[in-house]
């Protein structure tokens, strides 16, 4: 009798086991596919972002499109890239400085952004609270074990019930850079001339092309 009592408590702390596996399985594949249909076919996106990580408070607006076009806006500076120069302008300065685009770091905002769906497939779902709101967080691993973009994990934050993405972790090598995201728009049509840059008058050109 013991041991069919026995019998029976194992088997039953396994399918609880079980099912909570499955469950889990699901939250992600759902949530994902959720993130999928929102933002699978981005093109464009505009967002609000302040970091989080490795340096804390630095808030911007970013605007960019898959072609690799971008522009940053920050407090002291404004940097824009057509996809073949890049202009790095500071108005207190009155200077800007052109170089030609050679390489961005794999973990820009606006690359991860576009290309999350793509190259990396969710490992679990767990939930975090940011500013006392819980936040699903997805975390996504390379495709096949080989990453594209340099970067070995990256954790996804929506809000609970919700698939708008609110903050953004990603490792890269053995730094960790966290974004959180005031808003996100995207497809919001812009034209070339929104990544074109031509200096005012009286600003001193820095040339390094």
């Amino acid at each position: 009798m013991i041991n069919r009592m026995l019998s029976y408590s194992f088997l039953f702390i396994c399918t609880l086991l079980s099912s909570s596996e499955l469950y889990g399985q699901d939250k992600k594949n759902e949530l994902f596919a959720q993130l999928r249909k929102r933002y699978g076919n981005m093109n464009s996106l505009e967002a609000k972002f302040i970091g989080v990580e490795p340096i804390s408070g630095i808030t911007g607006n970013l605007k960019a499109m898959r072609s690799g076009k971008y522009m940053i806006e920050l407090s002291d500076r404004k940097i824009i890239c057509d996809g073949h120069t890049v202009w790095n302008y500071h108005p207190t300065r009155k200077n800007v400085t052109i170089n030609e685009i050679k390489s961005r770091p794999s973990s820009s905002l606006d690359i991860v952004l576009f290309n999350f769906l793509y190259n990396y497939q969710p490992k679990e779902v767990l939930d975090y609270s940011i500013g006392n709101i819980t936040h699903h967080g997805l975390e996504l691993i390379p495709k096949n074990g080989k990453s594209t973009l340099g970067i070995k994990s990256l954790t996804i934050y929506v809000k609970k019930g919700s698939a708008e993405i609110r903050r953004i972790a990603a490792i890269d090598g053995n730094q960790k850079q966290v974004w959180d995201l005031e808003s996100i728009k995207i497809n919001g049509g812009f034209t070339d001339a929104n990544f074109n840059f031509i200096p005012p008058k009286d600003i001193e050109v820095i040339d390094l092309r």
